[in-house]
């Protein structure tokens, strides 16, 4: 009989120590927000904006962030443009996005991700000016928020006339000290959105 009470101590030992399963999704609840910093003149000046229309739909639940991150697709309404500077915002809708072809929405989704449950890295998938190419974002877990940051050069997506077109309208404004008016074709990315977890 010592024998087996030792025998259930260790078993009640080991349960113990089990580590939990911890299951994570795309909190629908929530919205995402993608945030954007263009810059302007010789000396690279930045200008942060985001889109305040942006619809996310997502897969099933997984103990893999990766597998969550590769089930996102999501649409961004251009129209939804904003810098806080509403004569801006009409500049970029209208000579930037206007100038392209088809863009009323900016279409995205995760090709692959590589990571852990705390940070890696993704490529995503946008279609923009009816052109699709890839752009690599590192992202980071906190808090069950996922952060992905990373920068994109339009001009992948043929953007030379629109950011041309930009410029024209916008061309004192994009003037540094040299007096040269200089629109960059990079443009950073931070794009947040919730996670719910669920651990068992």
């Amino acid at each position: 009989s010592c024998g087996g009470n030792e025998h259930n101590s260790e078993e009640t030992t080991i349960v113990e120590n089990a580590e939990p399963t911890c299951f994570y999704v795309y909190n629908e609840q929530s919205s995402a927000t993608v945030k954007w910093t263009a810059f302007k003149t010789s000396a690279k000046v930045g200008v942060g904006g985001q889109f305040d229309d942006v619809v996310v739909t997502a897969g099933e639940k997984s103990t893999k962030v990766t597998e969550v991150l590769e089930a996102i697709k999501f649409t961004i309404k251009t129209a939804s443009t904003n810098t806080a500077n509403e004569g801006r915002d009409k500049k970029i809708i209208d000579s930037f996005f206007g100038t392209m072809i088809t863009t009323d929405l900016i279409v995205g989704q995760i090709k692959s991700a590589e990571g852990d449950n705390e940070k890696g890295t993704c490529i995503t998938l946008l279609t923009l000016n009816d052109v699709e190419s890839e752009v690599t974002l590192n992202y980071v877990v906190t808090d069950n928020v996922v952060v992905l940051t990373g920068e994109m050069d339009v001009n992948n997506w043929n953007a030379q006339a629109a950011l041309a077109a930009l410029n024209e309208v916008c061309n004192d404004l994009h003037k540094g000290d040299d007096g040269v008016s200089v629109t960059w074709p990079n443009v950073e990315l931070n794009i947040e959105a919730s996670l719910v977890k669920n651990c068992h």
